[in-house]
């Protein structure tokens, strides 16, 4: 009798079924069971996933948390579905952090705790402990999603407490937490300065960093190495102007910033600028 060999079975076959199959092959026997927890068939599905014509769209709502499908081969209603929360916290009170894998990390306003959820799972993880890590303030720190060279899931931490700055990682695989250095003698620890969301891209996290609101000569965009562990500091486009502000985006692994330029009430212009060998490439103005 001539059969499929294992890895071809799990990684070409169960790993492009829907989330909801799969959950159902976990019953199925230990060693599947055991294969699907791995991180090697979460990239997998998730690679087949995003590759699909049928996604999903987590809406979150002033009561109810829902997954949409949507596909744009065959587009029509489907009736969205409701996502059971296993632990305590109104929708209200969550705020969203960062993504990666289909996993979400997600902060609970009511006691400031950092949560790794996975929505369709339902499995989470609480990330503080008794040492005051895992806390998040929403108004003062920043944070990022990523896998290391070691296919290790990790969570930066860059927390800002009464003017001083401490860099954490959380580690799924230890299931601890380490510190690592900042850039020496720079002032982006101070509450003057705001952070934006990270973008993964390349082996990089990627902030924008503001110093209050306007001027583009005080914004520059801040790198974390995944796999050194390292900070690096990294010019903003050549843009002059009383009033800039600026969004990263994952384009293909290639790292773009939106650059607007004029207040929130009155854009005069929005251009797309591609980084290249350090140096940021003026694209298509919007």
């Amino acid at each position: 009798m001539w059969c499929l060999p294992f890895l071809v079975v799990m990684l070409d076959i169960i790993a492009r079924l829907p989330p909801k199959n799969v959950a159902q092959c976990k019953l199925v026997c230990k060693e599947w069971l055991d294969f699907i927890l791995k991180r090697k068939f979460v990239r997998a599905h998730c690679h087949y996933m995003r590759a699909s014509a049928d996604q999903k769209l987590l809406m979150v709502g002033w009561k109810t948390i829902e997954v949409h499908s949507l596909n744009y081969k065959s587009p029509g209603f489907i009736l969205p579905r409701g996502v059971a929360r296993p632990f305590y916290a109104h929708p209200s009170r969550m705020f969203f952090l960062a993504s990666l894998d289909g996993m979400l990390c997600v902060c609970l306003q009511n006691t400031c705790e950092l949560v790794v959820w996975n929505p369709l799972t339902t499995k989470f993880k609480k990330l503080a402990n008794s040492n005051s890590q895992g806390f998040y303030k929403v108004d003062s720190d920043a944070l990022g999603f990523f896998v290391d060279s070691s296919d290790d899931y990790n969570i930066l931490h860059i927390k800002r407490r009464r003017g001083t700055m401490t860099v954490y990682i959380y580690s799924m695989e230890l299931n601890s937490w380490s510190t690592v250095r900042f850039l020496k003698h720079r002032p982006y620890h101070h509450y003057t300065y705001l952070w934006s969301p990270a973008t993964l891209c390349g082996g990089g996290l990627y902030f924008v960093v503001t110093q209050c609101r306007g001027r583009s000569d005080g914004l520059t965009v801040i790198r974390f190495d995944v796999n050194s562990k390292s900070f690096s500091e990294l010019c903003f486009p050549n843009v002059y102007d009383d009033e800039v502000s600026g969004s990263l985006v994952n384009i293909n692994e290639e790292l773009h910033m939106y650059v607007c330029i004029g207040n929130y009430d009155y854009r005069r212009e929005i251009v797309l600028w591609r980084l290249k060998n350090k140096s940021w490439m003026k694209g298509h103005v919007l």
